[in-house]
């Protein structure tokens, strides 16, 4: 039949699926010009066919050459909805009327592909968990045969052993994840105890000096974000995030991301997630060590023993440590030194932890990264939209971390720059500075000469944390894009709003934190940019990609 002066085949209402059917139409040359005697000129061929789709006026963005060869291979992807109409337009030769009953049969073709597809990827993972409890039971029953009580208890010793002698990298990996998480925030809340009692004895929760005449500066341990707002409320959040993301990836998304047949996944050991976790090994160590030499034994052997020594600041801040040697019927110096050792050995701590969580952030996306750009797509059983799901929540989950990473920098820099300030305390500080921008005071904050290393401290971890969620972000689209080479949907499409407001409060945050204490009304920008922040973080999240399964 001709319709149009193109060969028309009418639809059959059959119960082949659509790489059946458009194996058919495609070889009998269905929608395709015809010769003088009425025949069509040749069976189509990918480009072809592109070739055919692209040149529909009412397709201004074509197709993709690719996305044409997946529907003429043997695999089991579909075609997205988009696509089929573009195709039934084809076949239905321009034609209203056919075009829309071939729109029908072809959505027809492809829910029944899905069926077939789903029910492999059932009896695959059915087959899998048969092999895995009959290889578990086989190792089960020679373990009960060959092993004696003695050798049980051989057995278990062991096992002791080789839990000792996990890598640091695994070490960490165990303490960011899951319920163990929690016992690391109990114990910084301890420590927090722990400091505030010994402060209480040392006379220290309240204690002010008088750096100029007439100003009682405090500098107590209850004044002290670092010391109050941190670890009980953004240090928590961050490791709790961090916690999340990590348990989530190794327990359930990395094997959502790679076939059920693949050898790499054990979901009793790990072993692949640890593997790639150890990879990293000198990463962590060289973490480890920069917090031990740096952030603790250069700034306190550097800064506060040369100080208690010499019995001069030699300009640096005076806080609740060197607070001794200006107030030393308050706290002796013995005393300081102490408790300046811990502190410093607490803030290495928590510093480490900074690095260490936005470490973990890097290695899910890169082993993201590698799982799905390695993969075969067209051959897989990993379904491509399950992939974007991951890919999202691992988008969201990272938000969460870096926000709460630039909480925690912006707490540092407030506590640095308001000893710099000559406010009698940093409540006051924050609220003359918000009175006079909004000229209720004439009043303006001034400054006092002292100086921290903590302000270049605290750009650099601004620094990283952009850097890194950049980063990841940029390697999450390079797994978007490679998709949608098979499906030709553009990535993060349908999030383009909340991807700009996550990257809005990041740059807000950062913005803040090189802007405290800069110009009068810094407060505001503060103020604004945390609530946005809290907005975002409670507000929808990125929304499940609801694609029909494995469309091209």
């Amino acid at each position: 039949m001709i319709k149009n002066g193109k060969f028309f085949v009418a639809p059959q209402k059959s119960s082949d699926t659509f790489k059946v059917l458009f194996a058919r139409l495609a070889a009998e040359g269905a929608g395709r010009p015809v010769d003088r005697r009425g025949f069509a000129d040749g069976p189509w061929t990918p480009e072809t066919l592109a070739d055919a789709i692209s040149s529909i006026e009412e397709n201004p963005n074509g197709i993709e050459l690719r996305a044409v060869q997946i529907w003429f291979q043997e695999n089991d992807n579909g075609i997205s909805n988009d696509n089929i109409r573009w195709l039934a337009r084809i076949l239905g030769c321009n034609d209203p009327e056919e075009t829309s009953r071939w729109q029908a049969e072809l959505k027809a073709s492809k829910d029944r592909l899905t069926s077939v597809r789903r029910e492999k990827r059932m009896l695959a993972a059915q087959a899998q968990d048969l092999d895995q409890k009959s290889e578990d039971s086989e190792i089960a029953a020679a373990t009960k045969q060959y092993v004696s009580p003695i050798a049980t208890s051989g057995t278990t010793q062991i096992g002791i052993s080789h839990r000792a002698a996990r890598t640091l990298a695994e070490k960490v990996e165990w303490l960011l994840s899951g319920s163990i998480s929690m016992n690391l925030q109990i114990v910084y809340w301890l420590v927090f105890c722990g400091l505030g009692l010994m402060n209480y004895v040392l006379n220290t929760l309240s204690v002010t000096y008088s750096p100029i005449a007439g100003l009682d500066k405090q500098v107590g341990f209850i004044w002290a974000p670092t010391l109050s707002v941190l670890p009980l409320i953004v240090l928590p959040l961050f490791i709790s995030s961090v916690s999340d993301l990590n348990t989530y990836w190794k327990q359930v998304g990395r094997s959502r991301c790679t076939s059920v047949n693949a050898t790499s996944i054990d979901l009793q050991s790990h072993a692949a997630w640890y593997a790639k976790v150890n990879d990293f090994s000198f990463s962590f160590w060289a973490i480890a060590l920069f917090c031990f030499f740096f952030v603790f034994g250069f700034q306190w052997f550097g800064i506060y023993v040369p100080a208690y020594l010499s019995g001069d600041t030699n300009g640096v801040q005076i806080d609740r440590y060197l607070v001794a040697l200006v107030r030393p019927e308050v706290i002796s110096i013995p005393e300081a030194v102490v408790l300046s050792l811990i502190g410093y050995l607490y803030t290495a701590s928590y510093i480490s932890i900074f690095m260490f969580g936005l470490l973990f952030l890097v290695i899910i996306v890169l082993d993201y990264h590698d799982i799905c750009t390695t993969s075969d797509l067209e051959g897989s059983t990993v379904d491509s939209n399950e992939i974007r799901k991951e890919g999202q929540k691992i988008v969201w989950g990272g938000f969460r971390v870096v926000v709460s990473a630039l909480w925690l920098a912006l707490l540092i820099k407030l506590q640095i720059t308001y000893l710099s300030s000559d406010s009698p305390d940093v409540v006051r500080w924050l609220a003359t500075d918000t009175m006079a921008a909004f000229g209720v005071t004439d009043i303006r904050n001034g400054w006092l000469k002292n100086s921290s290393i903590s302000h270049f401290t605290t750009f650099l971890m601004m620094a990283v944390t952009v850097t890194v969620s950049i980063a990841c972000a940029l390697k999450v689209q390079t797994v978007f894009e490679r998709l949608s080479v098979y499906d030709c949907d553009y990535p993060f499409a349908r999030d383009q709003w909340a991807i700009f407001k996550m990257s809005l409060v990041i740059a807000s945050l950062s913005l803040t934190l090189m802007l405290v204490g800069r110009f009068t009304g810094f407060s505001l920008i503060l103020a604004a940019s945390i609530l946005a922040s809290l907005h975002v973080l409670s507000g929808p999240r990125l929304r499940t990609f609801e694609v029909d399964d494995g469309a091209s």
